[in-house]
């Protein structure tokens, strides 16, 4: 512990359990029911609460900042009093409640992969207000948008982010790509994060599923492999398979089915939304500005995904032409 938390945090005494105000925290539930919690009420029953709780001054009262499970299993146990740590320095704003948080519980074992996710965005999101859009929160597509150019570009954005970002590196102990990932674990649907937060998917192949939302048998093998598990390197292949049909030449056979017609060539693309862009032009004053709004909204959405795909997509795509000349790329 640094001299700076030396004097912040007071040695720890004991509070009435009365006198502790439980608001927002990183975990988004506590299953009281579960067999590692009634391990933990059993462990308190017989030799107490060996870790203080952690809390700050609010209102004549104590905030609690860390120990959720441990203040609900001596509340069960009708303890009238738990140990903790004071913070000397009353900590009221939203950002530094989180951080301290995200100190304390983002190497704890016992938080799962989907709450550290949530602990992170809330932290960014608490911090940058004001990279919301239209009065929005700063949301997970947003969020790994701005990761993307962190990565490859950080002179584009506020230094502010930049700071961020290396804070939560060294609060959590992840290296740009696991942090990257980790946040992307927010984009599966809920009965995905639900398999993970259980133990039920592993988190490697919480990733895997992450990266390739775009899968058009997405489902179908996320509902397989939670009947018949397979290793992550099958997953990968199941979720890619697409990538690879497409990618071969125009008419060729794949596992007995036609690939069908080639990828329309980017540059095609590009040339559509310059048409688009002149076309809004040419129309000024004949969009409401709501739906322009929605339109923004939705190229918003579409350049982040670009951006993920990028992260993931080949160097280069060449095909050849019957005969064995390459055709362009596309």
């Amino acid at each position: 512990m640094t001299t700076e938390e030396n004097t912040a945090i007071q040695e720890f005494q004991y509070l009435y359990l009365g006198n502790i105000i439980v608001e927002e925290q990183i975990r988004s539930s506590i299953d009281t029911t579960s067999e590692s919690f009634k391990a933990l009420m059993e462990s308190i029953r017989d030799k107490g609460v060996l870790e203080p709780v952690l809390v700050t001054p609010k209102d004549d009262r104590y905030l609690l900042l860390c120990g959720e499970r441990r203040y609900l299993a001596a509340q069960k146990l009708r303890m009238e009093s738990i140990p903790a740590r004071i913070v000397n320095e009353m900590i009221t704003r939203k950002d530094e409640i989180l951080a301290v948080q995200l100190t304390e519980n983002l190497q704890r074992e016992d938080l799962n992969p989907i709450d550290q996710a949530k602990g992170i965005l809330a932290f960014i999101q608490a911090k940058h207000p004001d990279l919301s859009e239209a009065g929005n929160v700063y949301n997970v597509d947003e969020v790994m948008s701005d990761l993307v150019m962190y990565n490859r570009r950080p002179e584009s954005l506020p230094e502010q982010f930049a700071s961020t970002v290396d804070a939560i590196m060294q609060i959590s102990g992840k290296a740009y790509t696991s942090l990257f990932r980790t946040i992307s674990l927010l984009k599966l649907v809920p009965k995905i994060q639900e398999a993970i937060s259980i133990g039920k998917l592993p988190v490697s192949q919480g990733y895997i599923f992450a990266a390739n939302l775009g899968s058009p048998d997405f489902f179908t093998i996320f509902d397989e492999i939670m009947e018949t598990p397979v290793t992550n390197a099958i997953l990968e292949k199941k979720l890619t398979a697409y990538k690879r049909r497409k990618h071969l030449p125009s008419g060729a056979v794949a596992g007995g089915k036609s690939t069908g017609p080639k990828p329309i060539p980017i540059k095609k693309r590009v040339e559509g939304l310059r048409i688009m862009k002149s076309s809004i032009e040419t129309r000024t004053g004949m969009y409401a500005k709501s739906d322009l709004q929605t339109f923004l909204e939705e190229l918003q959405a579409f350049t982040s995904f670009i951006e993920q795909q990028i992260e993931t997509a080949p160097e280069a795509v060449t095909e050849k032409k019957p005969g064995g000349k390459p055709r362009p790329q596309v």
